[in-house]
């Protein structure tokens, strides 16, 4: 396999190397399993997010998240120096000289709490932040009988729900939609619904480039209140969560199946294209030709190549490869018997 730097060179795929920040809740071992990497010795239990590709860094716990493309260039710096080639004149009209897309490997060691992220309107007012925080996760592995939790089953007064968020007990999680999932499976949460993860599931998740999170749940996690509610008072961060009831209707709008495409398709709910796009890339019937653009590529089964039109060759890729594509590697080419999820950001203004 052609070292990292040289295809950082001539814009070719670039494999991303792991980047796990610490988080507060525990996870990480799936994610270095489906990479193919044995754990670290100094590995911690607390490392549940592999943020690739990422300009975002941690709201709070240390501030970390950025990648870094070799050892004296991160990607906010790369970009910065080259825009036009990274991303594409397209793109910096639409949406400027950033990406626009956070993209991660989450692996749940425990339950996350139930939380909620603010959406456009109330980053933009509140938190001097262009983005909220609608995001997608794509479910690559589960344990059997696992379950994620989306949206209120019932409409919540905003007094009902501040008397929920100061109790912290078992009624917020009750007060959820339960989801059994399973590898195959794909839901959009937009920005604003109250969620969480259990224990025994990997997702790829895509989502807008922020780590602002509103902790309805807190207590249990060690979490104090200026971290759980971002700095802002209590009702106010509380006012950005969508206490409106989720029916299956809407559930059914929300959730699809990525394993049911052959070709190349879109795994997300047409409503995801606003904020970010993921692309099911299956070569089992024949090559893949896909237009040039910034993109993370991850390998989620098989084995075989992928090549651009300026890079310098083609390289073997298999599952858990993690590659990013600068828009001036010009079209790409997938083929072999192998699936990847190609990750990229919106198209034309969101």
């Amino acid at each position: 396999m052609t070292r990292l730097g040289s295809r950082h060179e001539a814009a070719g795929p670039i494999p991303l190397p792991v980047n796990t920040p610490q988080r507060f809740y525990r996870g990480g071992e799936r994610i270095y399993a489906f990479r193919g990497l044995d754990l670290p010795h100094d590995f911690d239990g607390f490392r549940p997010e592999d943020w690739l590709a990422s300009t975002t860094r941690l709201f709070a716990e240390g501030g970390d998240g950025v990648s870094l493309l070799s050892d004296h260039l991160d990607l906010p710096t790369a970009l910065a120096q080259d825009p036009v080639g990274w991303l594409g004149e397209e793109h910096l009209r639409a949406h400027g000289a950033e990406p626009g897309i956070l993209t991660k490997l989450l692996d749940a060691g425990e339950r996350l709490p139930v939380h909620s992220h603010p959406d456009r309107r109330f980053a933009a007012a509140h938190l001097d932040c262009d983005h909220g925080k609608t995001e997608a996760w794509i479910v690559l592995m589960a344990e059997p009988g696992a379950v994620v939790w989306l949206g209120f089953r019932d409409d919540i007064p905003p007094d009902a729900l501040a008397g929920l968020v100061a109790a912290q007990d078992e009624r917020l999680l009750a007060a959820c939609n339960r989801i059994e999932v399973a590898a195959g499976d794909a839901i959009l949460v937009p920005a604003g619904r109250p969620h969480a993860i259990g224990e025994g599931v990997l997702v790829l998740e895509l989502q807008e480039p922020t780590d602002l999170s509103v902790m309805l749940e807190h207590r249990r996690f060690g979490l104090e209140e200026a971290h759980a509610f971002l700095g802002l008072p209590r009702d106010l961060a509380l006012g950005s969560v969508d206490t409106r009831a989720l029916d299956q209707d809407g559930l059914r709008r929300l959730r699809g199946r990525w394993t049911n495409i052959s070709g190349v398709a879109s795994a997300l709910p047409d409503e995801a294209a606003r904020f970010f796009r993921a692309q099911v890339v299956s070569t089992a019937t024949g090559p893949a030709r896909l237009e040039a653009g910034f993109s993370v590529t991850v390998v989620v089964g098989g084995r075989g190549t992928i090549d651009t039109e300026h890079g310098p060759g083609p390289l073997l890729i298999g599952r858990g490869d993690v590659l990013l594509t600068p828009h001036r590697a010009g079209r790409v080419r997938v083929e072999g018997g192998v699936t990847v999820i190609r990750c990229m950001p919106p198209v034309g203004i969101a």
